[in-house]
């Protein structure tokens, strides 16, 4: 009994001594583990340690080097890390829980890339891949250069988000969100077959003559085959504002209305199908197409034939693309489909306006007139369908 009282306040002793190191050492271990693993530079203005793996960051900062050198893409006042002890014998960060609020979070594109918090680990990523398919000697003398990050849970409270466009805009053309909440799970690089989900709402500010639009999205994405099924909802959105994207597929100038939509995304095999329930209300064009259309048709025409009875257009839009063909634009594909979708919709309301007055017809017993107007009917459908 005495040995093992003598044992057990050793025990103590060194426990406390191991404690006491690794409280030390472990905001250093983890700022440089970060940095690693983000191939960013991290500003941490103070860390807060509580064993066994608990971390209280001030100030954290995460900067951009590439093209935008000292530029913020995330930034918090404090942030509460839940770090797994096993990253100490893994070699790899691996954070269980992420609690962020009041964050502000940026993404830059430029030049056809994305920059944006883990855009660093994605180019060390790619250079890995790369060192991957070198030759064997190469492979040989090469050296993982990533760390590999594992973030379990990621929780957002009334954070905020920019994205800034320098591709559609020089200056860069601004979308912004605010009152963000949500939650992302399984953040895993290098990607593996994993599926990361999340669950965001946020809203939309457009001016102060504008009420903000709100906007929420969950569902799942497979980050190493970019398989994906997600549902995105917006209402409100106020048209005119993002005219730098609306351009890309019509040349027509929207001078009022708003957008509701529910759509539904799907990737698989980098196929990818797009389903869209959209409505515009109180839409108001400046400008139609060249010769007075709108994707093909007369605008009037289809704007008579789309609105109902409170003036809303309702219609629906189904995009499918293979993301992997590089010869395929993204607005041409949108364009197309919705050119199809549009005509398809009129075609359908006229044959359904058609159709009433056949029955009536019908009722009365002309029967040849009937089938005239039956035959009539399926050369207009097949007008204009591709």
């Amino acid at each position: 009994m005495k040995k093992l009282l003598i044992f057990a306040s050793v025990l103590a002793v060194a426990l406390v001594f191991a404690v006491n190191v690794l409280s030390q050492r472990a905001p250093g271990l983890l700022r440089g583990a970060i940095e690693k693993a983000l191939n960013k530079k991290v500003i941490i203005r103070s860390i807060d340690y509580h064993f066994p793996g608990i971390f209280e960051l001030e100030g954290f900062e995460i900067q951009e080097k590439e093209s935008f050198p000292g530029e913020t893409s995330f930034t918090v006042d404090h942030i509460r890390l839940d770090v797994s002890l096993l990253s100490l014998s893994k070699k790899r960060l691996i954070i269980d829980k992420i609690d962020v609020e009041d964050a502000d979070i940026t993404i830059r594109q430029y030049r056809d890339k994305l920059y944006h918090a883990l855009s660093g680990a994605m180019t060390l990523l790619e250079a890995d891949a790369g060192a991957g398919e070198a030759s064997i000697s190469a492979k040989q003398n090469a050296q993982p250069r990533m760390m590999p990050l594992e973030i379990h849970q990621f929780r957002l409270k009334n954070s905020n988000f920019r994205f800034i466009d320098y591709d559609v805009d020089q200056n860069g053309f601004v979308v912004a969100l605010d009152q963000i909440n949500g939650e992302v799970r399984d953040i895993v690089l290098p990607f593996s077959g994993i599926k990361t989900s999340y669950r965001i709402s946020a809203r939309l500010p457009q001016g102060r003559e504008q009420r903000p639009a709100e906007i929420q999205m969950g569902g799942w994405t497979q980050a190493s085959t970019f398989d994906t099924d997600a549902n995105l909802s917006f209402q409100g959105v106020f048209l005119p504002y993002f005219h730098p994207y609306y351009a890309q597929v019509t040349q027509a100038g929207i001078e009022g209305g708003y957008l509701n939509s529910k759509a539904n995304i799907r990737i698989e095999k980098n196929d990818l199908t797009l389903n869209v329930d959209a409505e515009l209300v109180n839409l108001l064009f400046r400008s139609y197409e060249e010769g007075d259309q709108l994707f093909g048709l007369k605008a009037d025409e289809i704007l008579s034939f789309l609105k109902d009875r409170s003036g809303r257009l309702k219609f629906q839009i189904v995009v499918r693309w293979n993301i992997a063909d590089r010869s395929v634009r993204a607005k041409d594909v949108i364009r197309k489909s919705i050119e199809r979708s549009l005509k398809n919709t009129v075609i359908g309301n006229v044959g359904n306006i058609l159709e009433n007055t056949i029955q009536k017809i019908g009722e009365r017993g002309l029967d040849k007139n009937k089938e005239e107007m039956e035959g009539a009917i399926k050369k207009i459908k097949e007008l204009l369908k591709y």
